[in-house]
């Protein structure tokens, strides 16, 4: 499975990845934060984990480090230009009891982007405000206990990649899951969703315990529930509607680099607009001719600037076939006598469009 864009084309997305570029600031403050917060004198140590979504929203988590609570939802993350706001409102679990958190921070990023720093504002527990200074992972150690080896750890049972292929009617995805650890120990991960070409779609909360494997990947508003067995995840996919999931271990053999070869008369990019219950859409077909054969790409630019691969690709004379297994779609042309058009048709979910295309 930015999480990146998926090409939804007219039917609901299965995932909803990356619509637009992630800002340059926002992408500089995603990662590890490592805080101090003054409390009358007495220094805890604290840590934020921030995560930039494909489309550019931020979610995020905080740390109690001295007293060993982590995963701290944060309920909301606000960041415009250098002012950054988040709010918190969780129950948490402190000295083996349920704690009610409920509080909100105030501050500013510093012209480099390697400090925040500002005001937490605690209701619940009653604390008042107290100062807090965050220094990006990057430029200081953690001050964190070292995290239990994967060796001796009971995550390690979960740690590495997982291959899985999610089938949703006629369209299929193949799905690669990556799980580490942080430096604190605390589990971390990303989604790889090969047939739509998005990589590493940040996964915001990742929890395992006796057995059962959560995940939240808010990126794409998706979430996960399984249980590890060994070389085996049996569990489902919720993205809107529930969908079985299942991964075994280990990631597929990546398939050899295709070398380009020399260009046919259909090489380059198509375009055409494609119309639907949903409005119009532009889709964009890239053709190129490899040492392994003819390969294609797809793109819907009115949706997302991502291009996504197509499952195969074949040639008869004057006919063209392209099949899309990622939208459980295919599209069936012919290409004119002066090689400047196709026309056909784009089928997808059972519906039949008609779809011109043009070489660019």
């Amino acid at each position: 499975m930015k999480v990146a864009s998926l090409l939804k084309l007219f039917v609901p997305a299965l995932f909803a990845l990356t619509l637009a570029p992630l800002s340059t600031a926002q992408a500089n403050l995603a990662g590890d934060w490592n805080g101090t917060l003054d409390a009358g004198g007495n220094i805890v140590h604290v840590a934020w984990r921030l995560t930039i979504a494909p489309d550019g929203a931020p979610t995020s988590t905080l740390d109690n480090i001295d007293e060993g609570v982590y995963g701290i939802k944060v309920k909301s993350t606000t960041i415009k230009g250098s002012d950054v706001a988040l709010s918190v409102d969780d129950t948490v679990q402190a000295n083996g009891q349920d704690l009610h958190l409920l509080g909100s921070f105030a501050g500013k990023v510093s012209a480099d982007s390697k400090e925040v720093t500002g005001t937490w504002t605690q209701v619940e527990p009653q604390q008042g405000e107290l100062e807090v200074r965050f220094v990006h992972a990057a430029q200081t150690a953690a001050p964190a206990a070292a995290p239990p080896t994967a060796s001796s750890s009971p995550q390690a049972s979960v740690l590495g990649d997982w291959s899985g292929t999610l089938q949703a009617g006629p369209a299929q995805l193949r799905l690669i899951l990556h799980i580490k650890t942080n430096a604190d120990g605390t589990l971390t991960g990303t989604l790889d969703s090969i047939d739509q070409g998005a990589n590493g779609i940040p996964i915001s909360t990742v929890s395992f315990k006796d057995g059962k494997l959560e995940l939240n990947v808010a990126a794409v508003n998706g979430t996960y529930e399984g249980t590890v067995d060994k070389d085996d995840i049996k569990g489902t996919w919720t993205q809107g509607q529930a969908l079985e999931l299942n991964f075994k271990r280990g990631a597929p053999q990546a398939a050899a680099a295709s070398k380009p070869a020399a260009p046919i008369d259909i090489d380059g990019t198509w375009t055409g607009k494609l119309s639907t219950p949903g409005g119009s859409l532009t889709i964009n077909l890239k053709v190129a001719n490899m040492d392994s054969g003819l390969t294609a790409q797809i793109q819907s630019p009115d949706q997302s600037p991502n291009w996504a691969p197509a499952t195969s690709i074949s040639r008869e004379g004057n006919q063209l076939s392209v099949t899309f297994n990622a939208f459980g779609a295919t599209y069936k042309g012919k290409i004119a006598a002066d090689h400047s058009s196709i026309g056909g048709q784009f089928t997808q979910m059972g519906n039949d469009l008609p779809l011109v295309l043009k070489k660019i």
